[in-house]
């Protein structure tokens, strides 16, 4: 199984904002319709959007590429694993999916329980389990 997944970022202008540069870093986030836009990390945080992730980094490339409005650098970087995200959890939740159920449906489900916060009480875990 394939742990590793990818985000986007456009790079794109020149010098450092701090000293009068035009150089404007933003990532790729996925919009409330459910396409993915470049922008800046407050214009995201605004409109409490979360950032895009691929599988795969050539899919996060060619998101990118068809995202992108300004025509900078693309770059497909890998999410670095974080230790306190329940990867089990998202596992069992996945695990007990309908074989049919639409990637865009998992992503709901997951985004809907991301939004209630990762705990028991969040619904993530079935109400029987106890740690081992």
């Amino acid at each position: 199984m394939n742990e590793q997944i990818y985000t986007v970022m456009e790079f794109s202008g020149r010098g450092d904002a701090m000293f009068g540069g035009s150089a404007a870093d933003w990532s790729l986030y996925t919009q409330e319709d459910g396409s993915n836009a470049f922008m800046s990390a407050a214009d995201a945080q605004r409109r409490q959007l979360v950032k895009a992730y691929f599988p795969t980094k050539k899919e996060a490339s060619e998101a990118g590429e068809a995202a992108s409005q300004r025509k900078g650098l693309i770059s497909a970087l890998p999410v670095r694993r974080v230790d306190e995200i329940p990867y089990a959890q998202l596992r069992w939740i996945v695990g007990n999916m309908h074989v049919g159920t639409s990637d865009d449906d998992l992503k709901a489900d997951i985004k809907g329980r991301a939004k209630s916060g990762m705990t028991e009480n969040a619904g993530l875990l079935p109400v029987s389990w106890t740690p081992s």
